[in-house]
């Protein structure tokens, strides 16, 4: 018979093994796979008559950093989505590069140089007069200016009174993709400089505030031309056409709206469409003062919303999407809107939706929660593991939708924590 000191160390040893096998077990996360740019993107997206895609990627944050090359640069883009618009845009390259070698464009392209010059010499100069002049050359309504003076006046107000407060970011910050730009300035197209860069991007199928640095310089550029230099948009332009799209009719339409109105009046449409969802106020505001929110992805988020119908908490959705730190982050909120309205129009009725930290839920009048999660490939790790074990989306159900692909020992553990999981899911049309 054992004495009882040794049961009790017998018992504390026993103990301790079976902690360290929990926490050997409960660590037991997938490291990084060697994974191909093949693995994700289809072969019509991996090589064209203008670019080659590095089959080599690294993973971050659940998305795969693909390399283009191309004679008219080199491209890092992240998340499948991103390669394809990188694609989609090469073909305007091979126009613009084209059309800036006839005589007729390095004429206007030179007399626009000068032009500018003396633009910029009056601004410094007779700011009130020139700006004065500006307005009434473009023929800015008054209503319109009105928007302008009073969003503007509310806006200081909302500082001032301490209502616009730092925001968290929505996903973990990475480096940015090598030829990405920043969100560019927008004021307002004086003397229709802008009007002619939307023109252009019109005509060249492309966004007019494309974040790809090399093309919204080279908009920028043939703007000048046509704006300054009386170079016509519609010079010689062949058929452009991306090599394949996989963009939903939404995106095409807000990049669609986006090239025919100015900003301002994008934003009034946008405004008067969220007012009609019972959205106003400061949440609006917020969200159209986050840069990374372009008249184009303001635009494809506010029809998203329309697309997801009437349930309840689209306002919080709003108030996420403010968040945004980059425009991955701008284009995820987008596409978990995306994937939650295609969810409730092919498969069960949402009945309301709200912001959880990182991501948005969608809940179903019988208690089911469906959380999208826009990411190309989810390993089991750590992050995951804690984001299986989150009390604030229990439901009858729980459901993740994925826009990629799951590992199958990811899918195992999510599923012992009652999680289920869709995987590959299109965004709606």
């Amino acid at each position: 018979m054992k004495k009882p000191h040794e049961t009790l160390l017998h018992t504390l040893l026993l103990s301790l093994a079976l902690a360290a096998a929990g926490a050997s077990h409960a660590q037991d996360y997938e490291a990084p796979a060697n994974l191909k740019a093949s693995d994700f993107a289809p072969a019509v997206l991996m090589k064209g008559a203008l670019y080659t895609v590095d089959d080599q990627v690294s993973i971050e944050g659940g998305m795969p950093r693909f390399t283009i090359r191309s004679p008219y640069g080199t491209w890092q883009a992240r998340g499948v989505g991103m390669l394809e618009i990188r694609v989609s845009e090469l073909p305007a390259f091979q126009e613009l590069t084209k059309i800036s070698k006839s005589d007729e464009f390095l004429k206007s392209a030179k007399t626009a140089v000068g032009d500018q010059a003396k633009t910029v010499g009056q601004l410094v100069q007779h700011p009130v007069d020139t700006v004065g002049n500006i307005a009434s050359g473009i023929g800015i309504l008054a209503t319109r200016a009105g928007t302008l003076v009073s969003s503007g006046a509310t806006r200081v107000g909302d500082t001032v009174n301490g209502d616009t407060k730092a925001q968290k970011p929505i996903l973990k910050a990475v480096e940015t993709a090598a030829g990405t730009a920043e969100p560019r300035k927008i004021i307002g197209g004086p003397l229709g400089y802008n009007q002619k860069r939307r023109e252009w991007a019109r005509l060249l199928k492309v966004d007019p505030y494309t974040n790809n640095a090399a093309l919204s310089d080279k908009l920028g550029d043939f703007a000048s031309a046509s704006f300054a230099g009386s170079f016509p948009v519609n010079a010689t332009v062949g058929v452009v056409a991306a090599p394949l799209s996989y963009t939903t009719t939404l995106n095409q339409a807000a990049q669609l709206e986006a090239s025919q109105y100015p900003p301002i009046d994008v934003e009034s449409r946008n405004e008067t469409r969220l007012k009609k969802m019972g959205i106003e106020g400061l949440p609006v505001r917020t969200l159209f003062r986050n840069s990374y929110f372009t008249p184009t992805l303001q635009t494809s988020l506010v029809l998203a919303l329309e697309s997801l119908g009437n349930v309840a908490g689209r306002a919080d959705v709003v108030t996420f999407a403010s968040r945004a730190a980059s425009d991955d982050e701008a284009r995820y909120v987008i596409n978990s809107v995306l994937v939650l309205a295609r969810h409730s129009q092919t498969v069960g009725a949402l009945t309301s939706v709200r912001a959880a930290d990182n991501v948005l839920a969608g809940g179903a009048a019988n208690g089911k929660v469906v959380v999208p999660v826009p990411l190309d490939y989810i390993p089991w790790v750590k992050a995951v593991d804690d984001f299986s074990q989150r009390k604030d989306l229990n439901g009858t159900e729980r459901w993740l939708l994925i826009t990629g692909k799951m590992t199958p020992k990811a899918t195992q553990e999510l599923g012992k924590r009652g999680w289920r999981v869709a995987e590959n899911l299109a965004a709606a049309k």
